[in-house]
């Protein structure tokens, strides 16, 4: 295992947009669900187009690596974060981005191939693995899915950090 950035040396998503030439921007506030970062770019004509990216960051060095969280509805009941504006959804990881097209990852979701929409939720995190989690009390379902069938999705890039640090 490669040994993980230290504190100063943490690369953001920022840094690595910028160093593959992107240039990141926030969304105005109420802009867009579900959006943190615009990335402008050139388009194949010339003209310069935004790219919408909801990023996930991480919450610990010890969180997971493998297993990633979504969200199908909030903590109000409304539609997630997976349902949202973005053109893409980016997965923090210690080393890299995890960069996919949301509505490619929703189909996969929604193919009924992965997550078990037929069993009863369950009520615990450790459960929540292809299963619908909700705690008791609250309106939000989520799931947990295995980086790897977010890897195998067609549109799925790896940026990895040291790119960024490398600059």
């Amino acid at each position: 295992m490669e040994d993980l950035p230290s504190q100063e040396k943490l690369i953001s998503f920022e840094d690595l947009a910028s160093a593959k030439g992107y240039s990141p921007q926030r969304p105005n506030r109420g802009d867009f669900k579900n959006v943190s970062h615009i990335l402008k770019a050139k388009g194949s004509n010339g003209k310069p187009i935004n790219l919408r990216f909801d990023v996930k960051k991480i919450k610990n060095l010890k969180q997971s690596q493998d297993w990633m969280w979504i969200e199908f509805k909030n903590s109000n009941g409304e539609l997630g974060w997976v349902h949202g504006d973005s053109h893409f959804v980016v997965f923090e990881r210690n080393l890299d981005f995890v960069v996919v097209n949301r509505k490619e990852l929703l189909q996969m979701l929604s193919s009924g191939k992965k997550v078990r929409y037929d069993l009863p939720f369950v009520n615990l995190a450790k459960k929540a693995k292809y299963r619908i989690y909700k705690r008791a009390g609250k309106k939000e379902e989520i799931t947990q899915i295995n980086i790897k069938d977010i890897k195998d999705l067609e549109s799925c890039q790896i940026w990895l950090k040291k790119d960024a640090a490398s600059e």
